[in-house]
């Protein structure tokens, strides 16, 4: 019952973390940007043609390529218990490879990433203590490269003259709107201040 609980605990550690990283972490590729507007497709009344022409294209297969990851993913999880050794080694380490190839095309985020590696290690290793230190290394790992990208991130816009610009200009807009008492076209005192440095970005970065 202490094992369960401990790893119960551990998973929503997990999952909360893996939901920071995905936010810290710079935006998927490409990959799974096409892939909205390829699902979106199917519900348009004339789907069927637009549909199968979207999918002959390179975009359309990349996406149905993704749809069967996650497919595979899904019953992989689902049936692991049931696997033989063997087979369930053999089906982990393709969808480990498939990961791997997700990862470095940029077309899974770092949470993403995360949850599914954590439901590899709990799907091939079969004592919960060893589980638990296997997730936990992984959690660190995921949240030092989650810092090291925000750091440079962070390094980059220090050297970049439009962000320089753009906040002090910010500092000024902020400035003069807390002083004022009204707003035009009714807007509240956040509603303006938004709209404002909107426009000043918009300005500076077109």
């Amino acid at each position: 019952m202490k094992r369960n609980t401990v790893m119960l605990g551990l998973a929503l550690t997990v999952a909360a973390l893996a939901a920071a990283v995905s936010l810290g972490w710079r935006p998927a590729g490409a990959g799974r940007a096409a892939a909205a507007p390829l699902a979106q497709a199917g519900t348009a009344a004339d789907g069927g043609a637009s549909l199968h022409a979207m999918l002959a294209t390179p975009q359309g297969r990349q996406f149905q390529q993704r749809r069967q990851f996650q497919d595979e993913a899904k019953r992989f999880f689902r049936d692991a218990k049931t696997l033989g050794p063997a087979e369930r080694e053999r089906r982990a380490q393709a969808l480990q490879a498939q990961i791997e190839r997700y990862e470095q095309a940029d077309e899974l985020s770092a949470g993403e990433t995360m949850l599914l590696r954590v439901g590899l290690i709990q799907a091939t290793v079969p004592d919960e203590a060893q589980q638990a230190l296997m997730v936990q290394r992984l959690a660190q790992s995921y949240k030092a490269q989650a810092q090291q990208r925000e750091q440079a991130w962070a390094q980059q816009q220090a050297h970049d003259p439009k962000f320089q610009a753009y906040k002090r200009s910010e500092a000024q807009i902020v400035a003069e709107t807390m002083k004022m008492q009204r707003f035009p076209d009714g807007l509240s005192r956040d509603d303006y201040l938004r709209q404002r440095l909107q426009a000043e970005r918009e300005r500076i970065y077109r």
